[in-house]
């Protein structure tokens, strides 16, 4: 993490067209429409969930019973904001709780290949682990610039990829909560994206791990604290 205008900041490292569920470590953010802080305050450099808050932290929690690959790491739960690491396992990793065979999700229990793209099998590399078909050339070299229909193709499919899915969901359910408890049906409580990072090591793993830790205690410098923004 570095600094911007004295806030803590945390560089994007989203792949363009990353297969969101591909195993790996996925250090995710959202944030609340507007950023609004209405999930809770810090309090002495600790978080105290209000309501909304605590309808996001038990919805966090069952995570792993949306889909049987998901592996659900730290977490936590701010003002306007929310961070999650959440772990794909292997593509025939069961968590043993999930309800289901993760739905309709490309990669999920069931696993359904892009075919579009012949996506990798293995653990996600920078680079493929043999020699890769023409299909797949354009996927792994980042210089390539696809075509509109490859793009389109690409956006279609991800979002049937487990990330989204599961963080639409997690949208979804939670919203809904918040607008049965103060009635306003339909209101959007989340922004519409969220911030992705792969996490490629053990080194970066560990270092998001304990900037998640030590957010509530840092909040006075959060780039999200910030109403300017």
């Amino acid at each position: 993490m570095t600094k911007f205008r004295s806030k803590y900041r945390i560089e994007p490292n989203r792949c363009k067209y990353w297969d969101y569920s591909a195993p790996g470590r996925y250090f995710i953010t959202i944030c609340i429409n507007k950023r609004e802080c209405i999930l809770g305050n810090v309090v002495n450099k600790k978080m105290e969930l209000s309501e909304f808050g605590e309808f996001v932290d038990a919805e966090i929690r069952i995570i792993p019973e949306y889909n049987p690959r998901i592996i659900l790491d730290e977490w936590q739960v701010m003002p306007n904001h929310i961070h999650l690491i959440i772990e794909i396992g292997e593509y025939n990793y069961n968590n043993g709780i999930a309800i289901g065979d993760g739905g309709n999700v490309v990669g999920g229990g069931n696993v359904e290949k892009i075919h579009e793209f012949s996506l990798p099998t293995s653990q996600p590399t920078s680079q493929p682990t043999s020699q890769p078909t023409p299909n797949q050339q354009w996927w792994y070299n980042n210089d390539y610039k696809p075509t509109i229909d490859e793009i389109k193709q690409y956006r279609k499919q991800r979002r049937k990829m487990i990330i989204p899915k599961i963080l639409g969901k997690l949208k979804m359910k939670t919203s809904k909560q918040m607008n049965d408890s103060r009635k306003t049906p339909g209101k959007n409580n989340w922004q519409s994206d969220y911030h992705d990072h792969v996490i490629r090591d053990d080194q970066s793993y560990l270092r998001i791990k304990k900037y998640i830790r030590n957010n509530p205690e840092n909040w006075n410098d959060d780039k999200f604290n910030d109403p300017e923004i």
